[in-house]
């Protein structure tokens, strides 16, 4: 995506125009877009640009057009410095998702960022689904890869509101996803019953490719327990204290029933299977109904953009997932895998 920035009459459409790209591929950064974003930030730090809805949806228009505010006198109302403060904060994640960045001054055309050779890479994307919630979702059980579950009322209700969600968002976005996102041709999907129940709500024309590898990662002694009751069993008290104080990292210990995983394996498995997929399927975008684990594993392994990380070694994997019956979608390296 290239951004170009400029204050009133610099010449930022001009410059579009000598580009001679369709302008069905440019989107221009409306108030609406600005209000969207400052709603997702809420008040709180600055959002990763990647977790932005927002953002994202703009990031998959070859073009954005932007005001750059920056340029301007600094008006006197607080209500007005507050609108100018939204919109940087927009401009600087856009900038941070793009591959080009170009400041218009006086029609003159100043790249900042990047190359305007970035039109010639093709770019992918992917969205995963988390399913919606089962009962075990409900009373925060470790639900993985060995528990099959169906979706109970209220996560059937989440994958309804989704799917009405998905059509406006799908609305926005530029003309070569929009149809590969609501109508896609193939749906890849884990195995277990709660992600076949989301998939054909969601999907229903769509072919259904069922994907072992993505089923949800395999918690083992864990399995279908709470916290709380791993705490209060003395068999698995030990274990799962040591499963906490590692960050997640240790391997689940294993049950009669399965073999248990660590996050390390899961992202493994998870990786491989996708990337088999993208080297088969030559689709702009890939489209993925399983859990909350596999949106992770993808993004954390695969995202153009990865989060950074922060003291947590595994920030950048956990701050991937979604509330049960929504998704991700973003710009994808298919180069990333393990």
């Amino acid at each position: 995506m290239i951004l170009i920035l400029g204050g009133d009459c610099s010449g930022r459409h001009a410059f579009f125009e000598s580009l001679h790209i369709s302008p069905e591929f440019c989107h221009t950064v409306s108030e609406a877009d600005v209000h969207a974003f400052s709603q997702e930030e809420n008040g709180c730090a600055p959002l990763c640009p990647q977790l932005s809805a927002t953002c994202v949806r703009l990031a998959s228009f070859s073009v954005v057009i932007a005001t750059e505010m920056g340029l301007g006198i600094i008006p006197l109302e607080k209500s007005l410095r507050k609108e100018r403060e939204q919109n940087g904060r927009l401009n600087i994640a856009l900038a941070y998702l793009a591959d080009c960045v170009v400041l218009m001054t006086a029609g003159i055309p100043r790249v900042i960022k990047g190359s305007l050779n970035c039109l010639q890479k093709k770019s992918r994307a992917l969205m995963v689904f988390r399913h919606g919630a089962t009962q075990a979702n409900l009373e925060k059980r470790y639900a993985g890869g060995a528990t099959d579950l169906d979706l109970c009322a209220a996560g059937k209700e989440q994958v309804l509101r989704t799917k009405d969600y998905l059509a406006s968002y799908a609305a926005s976005l530029s003309p070569a996803l929009r149809e590969q996102v609501l109508s896609p041709k193939k749906v890849y999907v884990s195995p277990m019953k709660r992600a076949l129940q989301t998939a054909k709500t969601l999907y229903p024309e769509a072919e259904v490719r069922v994907v072992d590898s993505f089923r949800e990662m395999d918690f083992g002694l864990f399995e279908n327990r709470t916290a709380d009751e791993l705490f209060a069993d003395d068999e698995t008290r030990a274990l799962y204290q040591a499963f906490v104080d590692s960050n997640a990292q240790m391997k689940c210990p294993p049950s009669e029933k399965s073999a248990g995983e660590s996050i390390a394996q899961f992202i493994e498995r998870t990786a491989r299977a996708f990337t088999q997929i993208v080297s088969e399927d030559e689709a702009d975008s890939i489209v993925v109904v399983a859990h909350g684990g596999t949106q992770m594993a993808l993004f954390s392994q695969f995202s153009a953009r990865p989060l950074e990380r922060q003291s947590d070694e595994v920030s950048s994997y956990y701050g991937w997932q979604t509330v049960c019956g929504m998704f991700r979608f973003g710009e994808i390296n298919v180069t990333n895998a393990r």
